[in-house]
């Protein structure tokens, strides 16, 4: 009795070397999008860093606010990142009163996804220009057409898309239209005396509490 192997099915045979072609091609293709292999992206020339905790985007002219909500202070490390049911997050915008601009907005969901920098690992953001970014959900103005009363949302620690009902909380980065505050809209802008803070009362008098005697 002949104790050789059998051979394997000519489909194996034939099989083999293109999964083994396959997995020699695709490697090289998901290295070069692995964002990890361009140091030069971060931080990202497109963008300015203002003095004022504003970032502006030379590519789409878009103004954002450095830090998340609830985040301030150098590297947006003060205070706790806020999150917001999506009518908060609309009327964020609207109440919000930074770097001498009154015209702050809720982004849509095109331009969130333009701070979308896909990576291999880490947070899929220009961390340098927007430190501190929670790797969560965060809102965006556009509704989701096929859920009503519900938003589109770009989670920033995976990239992904997904949709918040009305019920979510989520985060919010404010934005606006860097050339919106001009003569031309003068609702848009803040007076002078908000924007610059008035120097400090010499000697003031002495304040006095009503519930003292």
């Amino acid at each position: 009795m002949s104790s050789s192997m059998p051979s394997p099915p000519n489909w194996q045979i034939a099989v083999f070397p293109a999964l083994l072609w396959l997995l020699l091609t695709s490697a090289p293709l998901a290295a070069q999008d692995c964002g990890n292999n361009d140091p030069a992206r971060i931080p990202n020339s497109r963008f300015v860093v203002n003095q004022d905790g504003t970032v502006r985007d030379e590519a789409t002219g878009l103004m954002w606010k450095q830090c998340a909500e609830g985040l301030s202070g150098v590297g947006c490390t003060a205070g706790t990142a806020l999150t917001f049911k999506w009518k908060q997050a609309m009327r964020q915008g609207q109440d919000n009163l930074f770097a001498g601009h009154a015209d702050w907005r809720l982004p849509t969901q095109t331009e969130l996804l333009s701070l979308i920098q896909r990576r291999c690992y880490g947070l899929d953001i220009d961390v340098a220009n927007f430190p501190n970014t929670p790797p969560a959900p965060f809102w965006t103005a556009t509704s989701a057409a096929y859920y009503g009363g519900d938003a589109w949302t770009i989670h920033f620690g995976t990239g992904a898309t997904g949709y918040g009902t009305r019920r979510d909380s989520a985060h919010v980065r404010l934005v606006r239209d860097s050339a919106a505050c001009s003569p031309a809209r003068p609702g848009s802008c803040v007076a002078h005396e908000a924007r610059v803070p008035l120097p400090p009362a010499v000697n003031p008098p002495p304040t006095t509490s009503p519930f003292l005697p």
